[in-house]
């Protein structure tokens, strides 16, 4: 069993391993600056819309593989350490492109980065369910949320910083040397992440066998625990209505004419709402439950995309970028915690991997059926469509979900 002392440093490094690996992610945002390069390089709408489809595929579809492993092992840790390396190392694959591709071969650079995209997002989808279980063994239950808010808030804080670091280099370096430098820094953070993650103090767990484990098959799931199924339709929702946000940064800059170089604030404000929103996030879920987390991450999902329809300048979009920072950290802090609430402890990998899968392939459909829309009839259909979407998903969650923690058992 681990102690309290084994509880209190995995806490400590743990939170500093997601925060490092949130500052690296931020120098290669699928909302900002990825965009930004992709269409600096020609690339389509429709091309454009394949980085955060790329990123939600890699995230979702992968995790079903993961799960399988994951109920399998008997120490978490050791497997990561491995198989975290296809999730690093690929910025750093990127950096090169950008230093010696990108102008003499335009379309070959677009495509790589997408194959490096592809590589590191389909590493972390596999991994996800392995490190959510692990944090669920070494980081106390009634913490959970407070984990993640520390961890993701601290990293986007530090983001922050690398943002307007991040902005400087595209201002002051010619294209596309200044996105070589942002995706050396995202390599650094790696390492330094990778350097927390390997002192996490695990204990050793026994696995049942996979007879032991059969008929736990998704319509198993969803016939016995009919408030998950109703979870995970919400979140096919919440998956499709990223839409919307994954062209904001293409708007701005085609329709608005926004500087390349202001893009990089756009992501500070970004980072800077989710920072500060991810410390009410983790003590409010913990003391009432994830719900209400992600019932306020609808809303401000809402919110963002009504600034989105209705603001005429580039100030605006601001506040758009403020309610989907909101969004996002209330799905990175309450998305993974309800989880863990969600899942018995025996079943857990199951939950894990099936709730990763509809958190995130849906979302591989949004922006590509967004390029299309924006094609035939602009970026402002996308906008009401995604409108429409998370409007649907932010009442399913309220009258259809109940809250799945129990109070009292810690």
């Amino acid at each position: 069993m681990l102690s309290r002392r084994d509880y209190i440093a995995n806490f400590f490094f743990d939170s500093l391993d997601y925060a490092f690996f949130s500052l690296a992610m931020s120098f290669g945002s699928i909302t900002t600056l990825l965009p930004l390069l992709a269409k600096r390089l020609g690339a389509t709408n429709v091309e454009i819309g394949l980085i955060p489809a790329i990123a939600y595929l890699g995230w979702s579809v992968p995790a079903l593989w993961g799960a399988k492993v994951s109920e399998r092992l008997e120490h978490q840790l050791s497997f990561i350490i491995k198989f975290t390396l296809l999730e690093r190392l690929p910025y750093l694959g990127m950096a090169l492109v950008s230093f010696y591709l990108a102008l003499r071969s335009p379309l070959l650079a677009l495509y790589l980065v997408f194959l490096f995209l592809a590589t590191s997002t389909f590493a972390m989808g596999f991994i996800g369910p392995v490190w959510v279980e692990m944090i669920g063994k070494v980081i106390h239950r009634g913490r959970w949320g407070l984990y993640f808010a520390c961890g993701n808030g601290i990293g986007a804080l530090m983001s922050v910083w690398g943002s307007r670091i991040a902005e400087n280099l595209l201002r002051r370096y010619p294209f596309a040397q200044n996105f070589g430098y942002c995706f050396l820094l995202a390599s650094g953070a790696m390492v330094i992440s990778y350097f927390f993650l390997a002192l996490t103090r695990e204990e050793r767990e026994k696995k049942a066998s996979p007879r032991e484990n059969a008929g736990n098959s998704l319509l198993h799931l969803l016939g016995e625990d009919s408030n998950f199924s109703h979870f995970l339709v919400v979140r096919v929702f919440m998956a499709l209505g990223v839409m919307g946000g994954a062209f904001y940064t293409v708007y701005l800059l085609s329709r608005l004419g926004v500087p390349d170089a202001l893009v990089a604030r756009y992501n500070a404000v970004l980072l800077v709402s989710q920072a500060l929103s991810n410390f009410c996030w983790g003590p409010l879920g913990d003391k009432k439950g994830h719900k209400i987390v992600l019932l306020i991450g609808a809303v401000a999902m809402v919110v963002s995309n009504l600034f989105a329809l209705f603001s005429r300048t580039g100030r605006g979009f601001f506040l758009a970028f403020s309610f989907l920072g909101f969004n996002y950290s209330a799905l990175s802090v309450g998305g993974m915690a309800i989880l863990l609430d969600f899942a018995p402890r025996e079943k857990r990998s199951l939950y894990l991997g099936w709730g990763n899968f509809f958190a995130g392939f849906p979302a591989f459909f949004s922006p590509l059926i967004g390029g299309k829309i924006a094609d035939f009839w602009g970026y402002e259909t996308v906008f009401w469509v995604a409108l429409g979407v998370n409007v649907v998903g932010l009442l399913w969650l309220l009258l259809m979900v109940r809250e799945p923690r129990v109070f009292g058992e810690e």
